[in-house]
């Protein structure tokens, strides 16, 4: 075998850098309107005694921590762009996931005790302000409204992620402000802990979910969808590809996977890097790519 020869294909230029910079700034206001919501969510299932605005705090509170993350990752990963030697050589997108086990796990603790209330309810019913309780539902609706608007235009992955989270929150306010409008045509208390509950149980739902998920990922396993053995033969039937093995695919975000690799070749060439390195982004969407190029001579049995 010859000297190995490394390659590695990264997808991000100087023009993804500026999109970074540009999001910023409709990230934050959009952290701040739906910080605002949460706040009002809070204060209004307090005043209103209303579970439903309780679980769709709880709802909010994970959507507020996913923003916040976001844009501590682009604000902290604009700056790390201009320094050198940093140690974070994969920027901060696993930050996105301890975010995200950390809130799975709150959650959880949130939405049983929603759950436990509202069965108390159940048996010792409250008065719900309908009214007070759909004028914190319209604003909720509102504000969200806005975000969407701030955040349709990002082009980052980052940002469209949390126009997804914003998107999901304005649907979730349409759903709060029917539950008002329920509780206050038919003056029946129990509608909210009903509904309460059943916001609550989906929630939990998505939470164990999202710990599994970023259970997964921190795991280092290859995406969900992607198959090693599809993977191997497609490289394989490169032209001028004899042999590939010791074959590393793992996820650094949700968004974003990395891969490295042995390909044996008898004639070692640039074009050859280039092709396994399009292959794995064209058919698996792999954006780091590290290919290690051992030459084979005719003797060779790969």
């Amino acid at each position: 075998m010859s000297p190995h020869r490394h390659e590695e294909e990264g997808t991000h230029g100087g023009h993804h850098h500026i999109h970074e910079f540009r999001d910023i700034r409709p990230l934050r206001i959009a952290l701040l309107l739906t910080g605002l919501v949460l706040a009002v969510q809070l204060v209004g299932g307090l005043l209103t005694n209303s579970v439903v605005l309780a679980s769709y705090a709880a709802h909010v509170f994970v959507d507020v921590s996913s923003l916040l993350i976001a844009y501590i990752g682009l604000t902290l990963g604009a700056r790390m762009q201009s320094r050198r030697g940093t140690r974070f050589t994969f920027g901060l997108r696993r930050l996105e996931i301890l975010a995200a086990l950390t809130n799975g796990f709150v959650l959880i603790g949130i939405c049983v005790f929603i759950v436990l209330e509202a069965i108390g309810r159940l048996s010792h019913p409250m008065h719900v302000h309908a009214d007070e309780m759909l004028w914190v539902a319209i604003t909720a609706f509102v504000a969200n409204s806005f975000s969407a608007w701030y955040l349709h235009k990002s082009t980052h992955i980052t940002t469209r992620s949390a126009y997804l989270h914003v998107v999901t929150d304005l649907m979730s306010s349409i759903g709060v402000v029917i539950a008002a409008i329920a509780v206050k045509l038919t003056n029946w208390p129990l509608i909210d802990s009903a509904i309460g509950i059943a916001i609550a149980v989906v929630i939990s739902v998505g939470a164990i979910r999202i710990i599994r998920e970023a259970l997964i990922i921190l795991m280092e396993t290859a995406p969900y969808r992607l198959s090693i053995a599809d993977l191997e033969a497609g490289v394989r039937s490169i032209p001028g590809i004899l042999d590939v093995h010791d074959i590393h695919v793992w996820q650094l975000s949700r968004k974003e996977s990395a891969a490295t690799l042995h390909v044996v070749t008898q004639q070692p060439n640039d074009e050859m890097l280039r092709a396994v390195q399009q292959f794995l982004h064209d058919h698996f969407g792999i954006h780091h790519v590290t290919v290690q190029i051992e030459q084979s001579n005719l003797n060779d049995e790969c």
